[in-house]
């Protein structure tokens, strides 16, 4: 590892230490090399200065995932002005609430949202302090001229910026309270940036393929490795599974990172003879159940899968299995953290101690990048960490013995049945493989029975759910007490949208059984 004098303290540093003449991104029909990328930045950092932003001043991001939100996100950093990162699917309150909290002093968006945006502006400007001053449209041709506007002054060359100011601002899901707002120093972007390229072994004979958001931990993430590394980073605005499969085959893709879902969706329709030209990893998050044969699938297409793990608080990329270990650990959500100085323990569930290898318990992290708090919520940064400085990550996991790790569920989606704690993924995949169902979600609900499974189907096409077979072959499959006491079918499950696409709500779906039931009393 090189010398901490020489470990990048910023952004700007990192794309200094890639060949001026690297290809850096890829967007559509046009490409930028790192010295370009470097330039382009510098004098959108100079424009946005000339127009009133400096350190300490925050940025929204309501943008899709271009290279306009890229290069905007590295010009705020060379000011010291952090960037506040706005999924673009939010509604006008919920854009409207995340830039008063933020205290934004402006707001970049496409210009097909400038109406709203535009409300959004003046409802903040009507509050009392209001610090919202400037709107700045870049998104699509429509903006071109606004976009070319912008950078009317010199570049900014070699000024010093403090690499412990806050850099981005990531929001958590808020599945049932209001997001939190997780604040990222500089330093620490850049440090974990160089160490997941370090050990994905990203380089400049390399090319990452990205289609997750731009505006999520897990896609911004995977971004800066890829700067970090000196590689060429294919930015999508969107995933397309069909696009995504033609770049994978007709281009030198050597990375590739997305959810287990967007992997079945890409290789559903392709022919068994096709194969990647030159993909050495995919890298996954595990976020859709019943996907176990997923990993033997892609394997026989040649798509080599590598679990990972990371939350907002550690960055997306914090581990990821052996790339070289056999299938089902490469499967795993979880792995070897990518810095030498993280840590993982797991602790008993009811809090008296640390377990050993192998079992079971809530996984707690420290390493050097972890965030510095969340925005303006002094108890709650307090409640995430131990005494000792461990961040409580609300996850199930348990170690491998190796120094890796192996992430099991949230803490809050493992049903407790029975006296035994359950994942739900045992009952909904079996659930799954009997009925040919599209999707199912198990919960755990009070009976006089006390606490009792309860599965959701959604049928497929023309299928007719047969409740009473369902259960009498659960019987025959899983132990009694994770059987399911109820099987509903239901059009859809209630959902909530973040970055990386729609998270079911299971306190909704708890909800809902527990009401069903209590009819049928």
């Amino acid at each position: 590892m090189a010398d901490s004098e020489t470990r990048p303290a910023t952004l700007q540093e990192l794309l200094r230490r890639a060949h001026p003449g690297q290809v850096a991104l890829s967007c559509g029909d046009a490409q930028w090399s790192y010295g370009q990328l470097a330039d382009e930045a510098g004098r959108l950092a100079a424009g946005l200065r000339a127009r009133g932003l400096g350190p300490g001043d925050v940025l929204g991001l309501w943008l899709p995932s271009t290279s306009r939100w890229l290069l905007l996100h590295l010009a705020c950093a060379m000011l010291g002005v952090a960037t506040l990162s706005l999924n673009p699917r939010l509604g006008l309150q919920e854009l409207a609430d995340f830039l008063a909290r933020a205290r934004c002093k402006a707001l970049a968006c496409d210009g097909c949202m400038a109406a709203g945006a535009a409300s959004a502006l003046e409802r903040l400007r009507a509050h009392a302090g209001g610090p919202l001053q400037l709107l700045i449209h870049a998104g699509g041709p429509q903006d071109q001229a606004a976009w070319d506007a912008l950078p009317a002054q010199p570049g900014l060359a070699g000024e010093a910026v403090a690499a412990d100011r806050p850099c981005i601002v990531l929001s958590s899901s808020g599945t049932t309270s209001r997001p939190k707002l997780i604040v990222h120093a500089q330093r620490h972007v850049a440090l974990h940036a160089q160490d997941a390229a370090r050990r994905l072994a990203l380089d400049a004979g390399s090319r990452v393929l990205l289609a997750l958001p731009l505006c999520g931990a897990f896609g911004y993430t995977v971004a800066l490795a890829a700067l970090a590394g000196g590689a060429t980073l294919e930015l999508h605005e969107g995933f397309e599974p069909v696009q995504a499969a033609q770049a994978l085959h007709s281009r030198p893709v050597t990375h590739m990172f997305g959810t287990n879902d967007m992997l079945d969706r890409m290789i559903a329709p392709l022919p068994p003879h096709w194969r990647p030209r030159a993909l050495r990893v995919f890298g996954h998050a595990s976020f859709v159940p019943g996907l176990d044969d997923l990993p033997e699938r892609a394997q026989r297409l040649g798509i080599h899968m590598v679990g990972c793990f990371g939350m907002s608080e550690v960055l997306a990329l914090f581990a990821h299995q052996p790339v070289d270990a056999p299938l089902q650990r490469r499967a795993q959500a979880g792995g070897i953290p990518v810095s030498p100085g993280a840590e993982v323990r797991v602790r008993s569930l009811d809090g008296a101690r640390l377990n050993p290898p192998l079992e079971t318990g809530e996984l707690e992290l420290r390493g050097p990048h972890m965030m510095q708090g969340y925005l303006d919520d002094a108890s709650a940064t307090a409640l995430a960490f131990t005494g000792d400085g461990f961040l409580r990550t609300g996850d199930l996991g348990y170690l491998q013995g190796d120094g890796g790790f192996t992430f099991v569920s949230r803490l809050g989606d493992v049903l407790r049945i029975g006296g035994f704690l359950v994942h739900p993924a045992e009952i909904e995949e079996t659930v799954l493989a009997i009925s040919g169902a599209s999707a199912c979600q198990a919960v755990a609900v009070v009976t006089d029975a006390g606490s009792r499974p309860v599965a959701f189907v959604i049928a497929g096409p023309g299928q007719t759910v047969d409740e009473d077979r369902i259960r009498q072959e659960c019987q025959r499959r899983i132990a009694r007490y994770k059987v399911p006491v109820r099987i509903f079918s239901v059009d859809h499950f209630p959902t909530i949208t973040g970055p990386n696409g729609a998270k079911v709500q299971r306190n909704a779906l708890r909800d809902l059984a527990q009401r069903l039931l209590s009819q049928e009393v």
